[in-house]
């Protein structure tokens, strides 16, 4: 039983720490299959109870292709359970990105 209010304590500090975190950008360490990782910097755009949405930027290869964004919305089981990793960006990281 203590194990369950663990579990529960340990999602509200996640919720509280990506609700800090809104509008940041992020750092997301999402499981892709076997021992098969894959990195994604998004911003933090919408907190909700359940989940949380982030928006990426999708830039083209070519110098006069077109620049797309996108959402994905992540669950916050999937941070406990760390089959989603989440990094906060330092803002001298932020910064560093933003100006590319």
């Amino acid at each position: 039983m203590s194990d369950a209010f663990a579990d529960v304590a340990k999602m509200k500090n996640i919720k509280e720490a990506i609700k800090a975190h809104e509008g940041q950008l992020v750092e997301l360490t999402l499981e892709n299959g076997r021992k098969r990782e894959k990195n994604k910097i998004g911003r933090l755009t919408e907190v909700y109870p359940s989940l949380f949405i982030v928006e990426y930027q999708d830039f083209g290869s070519q110098a006069d292709a077109i620049n797309n964004s996108y959402v994905e919305s992540y669950t916050y089981s999937d941070i406990l359970t760390e089959k989603t990793l989440i990094r906060y960006l330092s803002p001298e990281e932020q910064a560093e990105i933003e100006n590319k």
